[in-house]
């Protein structure tokens, strides 16, 4: 039972402390999920963070706390068992044709989780 409670205590205290880092007001969102390329549209699908803030400038953060990776029917990446060359919240998502068995990735979509003001909106 003191375990228990000190677990909780803790983890109340960090939640504490962490609330000024972020600013009083934000929480962690989703963008929607964006599918900005094809594997069939050159080396694989590529959908870099750089290129996606520029794209949909206001819809993704600069810098996400968490990227989610999926096929577009809804498969987790994780899942598919194909070779990632890039999956990373800093810098997008890459996955090149000529690294897969079959000689081609499934097509992808991402969305990130941002830090977001409680006034906006993401999905």
């Amino acid at each position: 039972m003191m375990k228990l409670l000190t677990i909780v205590l803790g983890a109340a205290m960090l939640l504490g402390f962490m609330e000024p880092m972020l600013g009083a007001g934000h929480r962690p969102c989703w963008t929607r999920w964006i599918n900005s390329d094809s594997p069939n549209d050159g080396p694989g699908d590529i959908e870099l963070l750089a290129d996606l803030t520029h794209e949909f400038r206001g819809e993704v953060c600069e810098i996400p706390l968490k990227i989610q990776v999926e096929t577009v029917d809804g498969v987790p990446a994780n899942k598919t068992g194909q070779i990632f060359h890039l999956y990373s919240n800093t810098g997008g998502f890459i996955c090149r044709n000529d690294q897969q068995g079959s000689g081609k990735c499934l097509d992808y979509k991402v969305r990130f989780q941002c830090q977001c003001n409680s006034k906006e909106h993401l999905y």
